[in-house]
């Protein structure tokens, strides 16, 4: 036994002597690549290692040597000293063996979890010895289990296996990376295009050069099925003969239909829109995501036997009672955020010709429906909406594109990839100024007055806050204002529907199982999260599905293992950012070649080009599979 609290994680010593719990169960020791955690001095030291050893052999790809074969030697080990047959030189093998194996590894299983063992054996040298010396045999009184992640799955919404997916590119196994990425994602082409991906700002490849190209990855694997004329083999389950109505064809309704389908549910899809997608098909430019992928993807979803129902809004069409009246069984609200959020500022409200919102610009265009027309545009705003609506000013004719963005470059939330190809095609930034009002005449935009704007303290964003500095207003002219500075559901449609709850800004409210107070009646996407990622609706969209089929299977749905994992291993904190990583940085990211900005500006093609099989082995070949292995106890009650 240890017979002390012990708590050192990422190579410091906790002096916090709070207990770690998994779900509600107080954990009495933690083993990982972070170090050792001991919070129950009973705990077997021995057993937790010998279970440790048995996890990482598990996990074990099997590769190379040191790892697959030296974690067994080390189980073995510490299965012979907890069962009285150990010896005292057993602990310098063991220490040599994972100084071999931590050097030597071809990756994070075996280079990150073996250093634990000599941690252990130099800290709780005595408790080792004395377990050596008792040869006596006990009975287990402690339950162990272990989880693998990665600093990249960690980040992923989704979770992906983003080190698994990325190995079978390196190794050239393109249809089994795909095969991976859709085992929770069934929209590869898209999101490998649009994603906001916080995967590769936990990459700790980035800690000695650059992130790996992730998003990238995980498009080419799907271009390189679509360009061959392939489509993904789907193997549905066995028929429920169960109804599920979903409301929404964007991202998250889609991601769930796919899911609800493939355990054999008759999923009907019901959307307001003559498309699918959502936001996705109507709020993004075709030069980002064209609209034949999102639409291939979409045809690929439908052959499982789901339905979708164009033209069909709720609230006008239909209502969650007529749903459940023609015998839909389980339902899921999955509507996007399609109304703007106001500036509040003089002149929004005199309805001038040449104020449009960022997202009905979009739309609109996307739609092939009349936008404003000029020579100038300002738009307002420092998020993707906005990058997205002043590039596409350029693209429908407008000689000058404008933003204009209260803080400063550093701050701006939008992606950096979009702010550098703004700024290549002739955006021109506004930045530290802030809209006061809107000038007309004769009914028509004449002009933005702005306020010049200073960085005061952080505010709850935890960036700092504009402050109006005083007699700094300026005119810009323009034809066209176009604000960007939020998003919200239409709450309209809601309203009404008895046992859902909403929010006063129009989110619905879902307990822990994204179940809203009505039962059987599930919501996730924007509608719930606010305006979010589009990987995120998909997420959402994913454990929804889960989640509807507990509750028509098991007659409630439950917190998933996954989930009780996630949060769990999110406080051991898998990526360290001042991590040093000591290693040389030699493979700078393979870049993705765009379209000239001279050109692409003129129309709507796609900018960003996919890469080729050769550009896409060698990206993946930098990527350090930085899988983390951690175990956990807790004594039996």
């Amino acid at each position: 036994m240890p017979e002390k609290i012990y708590r050192y994680w990422n190579k410091r010593h906790i002096d916090n002597q709070e207990p770690l719990y998994y779900a509600k169960k107080e954990l009495a020791a933690v083993v990982g690549w972070g170090g050792v955690q001991i919070f129950n001095p009973d705990i077997d030291i021995v057993e937790l290692c010998c279970e440790y050893a048995k996890a990482i052999q598990g996990y074990s790809c099997g590769q190379c040597i040191p790892c697959s074969i030296g974690t067994k030697v080390i189980h073995d080990i510490f299965e012979r000293i907890k069962n009285g047959y150990g010896k005292e030189e057993d602990l310098e093998t063991i220490k040599a063996l994972s100084r071999t194996i931590s050097m030597t590894s071809m990756c994070q299983v075996g280079q990150g979890s073996a250093p634990a063992f000599i941690h252990i054996i130099e800290n709780f040298t005595d408790s080792l010895l004395n377990a050596i010396k008792n040869s006596e045999q006990k009975e287990s009184s402690a339950f162990y289990d272990s989880i693998i992640t990665a600093p990249c799955i960690q980040a992923c919404p989704i979770h992906l296996n983003i080190p698994k997916y990325i190995e079978e590119i390196r190794s050239g196994r393109f249809e089994v990376s795909l095969d991976v990425i859709r085992e929770r994602l069934p929209l590869p082409a898209t999101v490998g295009r649009v994603c906001a991906r916080p995967c590769e700002s936990n990459c700790r490849r980035g800690l000695i050069d650059e992130p790996l190209q992730i998003r990238h990855l995980k498009r080419f694997v799907a271009d390189f099925e679509m360009e061959r004329g392939k489509a993904p083999d789907y193997k549905r389950g066995e028929q429920k003969n169960l109804k599920i109505a979903i409301v929404g064809a964007g991202p998250a309704g889609l991601t769930c239909a796919y899911f609800l389908s493939l355990k054999g549910y008759d999923v009907t899809i019901f959307e307001a829109l003559h498309e699918p997608g959502g936001m996705a098909a109507v709020g993004i430019p075709d030069y980002r995501l064209p609209r034949e992928i999102l639409k291939r993807e979409v045809a690929n979803i439908e052959k499982l036997g789901v339905k979708i129902l164009y033209g069909k809004s709720l609230g006008v069409d239909f209502s969650v009672d007529d749903l459940e009246k023609d015998g839909f069984k389980g339902i899921f609200l999955s509507l996007g955020c399609h109304r703007h959020k106001k500036l509040g500022i003089e002149g929004e409200d005199r309805n001038f010709k040449g104020y449009v919102p960022g997202i009905y610009f979009l739309r609109n265009i996307n739609l092939g429906e009349e936008v404003p027309t000029g020579k100038k545009m300002v738009v307002i705003g420092g998020g993707n909406v906005a990058m997205d609506s002043v590039r596409t000013a350029l693209r429908v004719g407008f000689e000058e594109a404008h933003l204009i963005y209260r803080r400063s470059r550093k701050e701006m939330p939008a992606d950096e990839t979009e702010i550098k190809d703004a700024e290549a095609e002739g955006v021109r930034f506004h930045f530290l100024s802030a809209p006061k009002r809107i000038i007309g005449e004769n009914e028509k935009i004449k002009g933005l007055e702005c306020f010049k704007m200073e960085l005061g303290e952080p505010d709850a964003s935890g960036r700092r806050k504009p402050v109006p500095v005083p007699d700094s207003e300026f005119i810009i002219e323009t034809d066209v204002i176009v604000p960007t500075i939020g998003q919200e559901s239409d709450y309209a449609c809601l309203s009404n529907i008895s046992g859902v709850e909403i929010t006063k800004i129009g989110s619905i409210v879902v307990d822990e199982n994204l179940m809203t107070k009505r039962e059987g009646i599930f919501a996730g996407g924007d509608c719930v999260t606010g305006p979010d990622t589009l990987i995120m609706a998909c997420a959402q969209g994913r454990l929804s599905a889960l989640k509807i089929d507990k509750y028509l299977t098991e007659g409630r749905p439950e917190p998933f293992k996954e989930e009780i994992d996630e949060a769990f291993i999110n406080k051991l904190e898998v990526f360290e950012p001042s991590e040093n990583m000591q290693v040389p940085g030699d493979a700078s990211r393979v870049s993705v070649k765009h379209e000239p900005p001279i050109e692409r500006r003129k129309d709507f093609r796609e900018v960003e080009k996919g890469y080729t099989t050769e550009e896409a082995i060698t990206e993946a070949k930098r990527c350090l599979r930085c899988y983390r292995v951690v175990t956990y106890a807790y004594k039996n009650q």
